[in-house]
């Protein structure tokens, strides 16, 4: 009878058709290519290990060849050099949950005729079932949580909120390989531990709260901060922070169960780095033009910005936040727990430098797992405005009716290109909100293309101009005598480079003494006098953004790629643009040089630095 009854919850019911619709989009999407980009590094450990036994990524040419063949990813940042051969960047947490996906489907592969190299059609559907899979788990166990406090009808409309009214649709329906899907499922395992240990103490649940809490983890580092809940858990006064000490002393072997499998859950990360570089811990993310800066969130923006703010994109949440004030009423032993991890967590992640975390999800995709904890605030809001007055419950209904069809629309929109995934204006939001389709010539109101190489903006009204440097070498005491020339191509005099001078016309200046702005263009041009030819005085225009001596953008062309007519023993005109990158810090330098690699001379003459900067 009580399998009956609940065959007939109205919130099961959601939870089968939240997962079907999941599925069904997922398919209406087909899963071509999920294995790129960043899920390439999270899943390349599985066919490094198992199908080219090369976990050390010794050779790359079987790595470069699928790229080659399935287009998997523009460049391989995926990856790190150390001591002659590679270490994975990305944590090896998804490589853990899809091995048995992997199994399968290099099995079926082998048996239908598919190839056997980690990327065929039978890897890319076995993986997108797998991820939709812990997605509908994910979705079934929360709703078991959100029962432990709220009615089957106040539980139902917060599932569908937090499916359908946050970015969750999309990485689970339409991106659902991402590290956050599988995290968000293995929260709701830590909350449903964390609230049913703390009703009833046992090893087992100590046990599998400390593995889920070592998975999440080993799926992202920065989720640590899970520890938080379980810590804090029941803690809302002095009475309650005492009981939670007698907890823990009268438990204490629990809490070295949970500790003994935190730590086998994120032991394989650990045993990966010390087999391909000798470390139990190491750091893989050295890339220097991003990181985690925690002296310097850019939470304003992370929350408000139209580039992929939280709040304008899922302001569900923004509802959520004040949903903390019902929390603090009705369960305070919840409420101090959620609020110090929701901060905590909102700072770590807001910390990092490219908070828009990329082109490849739709809203702030770190955000999603914390999407779990957020619904206790929420649904306590929800019912203390079912409780109101027949016109409060309408706002209320059709506040919330908005809200979904708004995240389901702009989820559209956000698939079929129309909201860019990394270039968000205000102007361009406004431009294409509620369209179907977006002009092309609204292409202008986006965000510059700072990984694109364009000629800069000489033109255009938007940019102002002005010369940052001319160097005609015509003060001649600042130089020594051999350094110069008086074949010039202006004045009396030109710079001589030769393999005792190799770098002439250095300019180096911090971004913030050059701009306030988020960009700016740079066009380096000088006159050249080869007087022998190229093949014996190889010479390149170089320049380069960097953070704390390292570079994340560098640009260095020979100059025959910059000019293929140039004339050996004549002056020649060589020249290139470059655009900042995405800046870490206004602190980074931009460093611009002529090179000279040969053996024999070059002259130069005129070397100048432009620069154009918006209005």
């Amino acid at each position: 009878m009580q399998a009956l009854r609940n065959l007939r919850s109205p919130s099961l019911i959601a939870a089968f058709i939240l997962s079907f619709a999941i599925f069904f989009f997922r398919f209406v999407y087909p899963p071509v290519n999920i294995l790129s980009w960043d899920v390439f590094g999270y899943y390349l450990y599985l066919p490094a290990q198992f199908i080219y036994h090369d976990l050390s990524l010794n050779n790359l040419d079987w790595v470069k060849l699928l790229v080659d063949k399935y287009q998997t990813t523009g460049t391989l940042y995926q990856l790190y050099p150390i001591e002659g051969h590679w270490v994975i960047k990305e944590s090896i947490g998804l490589a853990v949950l899809n091995f048995p996906a992997f199994l399968l489907a290099h099995f079926y592969a082998g048996i239908s005729g598919f190839a056997t190299d980690g990327f065929s059609i039978p890897y890319q559907y076995a993986f997108a079932i797998s991820g939709l899979i812990y997605a509908a788990i994910g979705i079934f166990v929360l709703r078991k949580i959100l029962l432990e406090y709220f009615s089957e009808t106040t539980s139902l409309i917060l599932m569908l909120l937090i499916v359908g009214g946050t970015n969750h649709f999309q990485l689970t329906a339409f991106d659902g390989m991402l590290s956050h899907n599988y995290i968000f499922t293995i929260y709701t395992g830590i909350v449903w531990f964390t609230i049913q240990y703390h009703k009833k103490p046992t090893a087992y649940k100590a046990s599998m709260l400390g593995l889920m809490m070592g998975l999440a983890v080993l799926c992202r580092p920065s989720e640590m901060v899970c520890i938080l809940i379980p810590l804090f858990w029941g803690v809302y006064n002095l009475e309650s922070l005492k009981n939670k000490w007698f907890l823990i002393r009268d438990h204490w072997f629990h809490i070295i169960l949970l500790a003994l499998f935190m730590f086998v859950g994120g032991f394989p990360q650990m045993l990966y780095w010390k087999e391909v570089t000798g470390n139990w811990i190491y750091y893989t993310y050295q890339n220097p033009g991003e990181g985690l800066d925690l002296w310097s969130p850019h939470t304003m923006d992370f929350l408000f910005s139209y580039r992929k703010g939280w709040f304008l994109y899922t302001p569900l949440m923004v509802l959520a936040f004040v949903g903390f004030i019902q929390l603090f009423r009705k369960h305070r032993a919840a409420f101090w727990p959620i609020l110090i991890y929701s901060i905590l967590n909102l700072w770590i992640i807001s910390s990092w430098t490219a908070w828009w975390y990329g082109g490849g999800s739709y809203s702030q995709r770190a955000m999603l797992p914390s999407y779990v904890l957020m619904a206790l605030p929420l649904g306590y809001l929800i019912e203390s405005l079912r409780n109101k007055g027949n016109w409060v419950k309408g706002i209320t209904i059709s506040i919330f009716s908005l809200i979904l069809l708004l995240n389901i629309f702009q989820t559209w929109q956000w698939a079929h290109g129309i909201i860019d995934r990394t270039r968000m204006t205000r102007e361009y939001y406004w431009a294409i909100f509620g369209q179907t389709k977006a002009d092309p010539k609204l292409q202008e109101l986006l965000l510059v293309d700072q990984l694109g190489e364009a000629k800069v903006p000489e033109n255009s009204t938007k940019y102002k101009h002005r010369e940052l440097v001319l160097l005609d070498y015509e003060n001649a005491g600042d130089y020594k005598p051999s350094q110069l020339s008086d074949t010039a191509f202006s004045g009396h005099h030109a710079f001589r480079l030769d393999p005792a001078t190799a770098f002439a016309g250095a300019f180096e200046k911090p971004f913030r003494e050059l701009t306030g702005k988020d960009h700016a263009w740079f066009r380096i041009s000088v006159r050249v006098f080869p007087v022998s030819p190229l093949s014996e005085a190889p010479a390149s225009l170089v320049a380069s953004f960097e953070h704390e001596r390292q570079p994340y953008k560098y640009k260095a062309d020979p100059i025959e790629k910059l000019n293929a007519e140039i004339k050996t023993g004549e002056w020649n005109l060589v020249s290139f643009d470059f655009l900042t990158p995405d800046v870490r810090s206004v602190e980074d330098t931009i460093k611009i040089y002529f090179w000279f690699k040969g053996s024999s001379y070059i002259l130069i003459d005129d070397f100048r630095v432009e620069m154009w900067e918006p209005n």
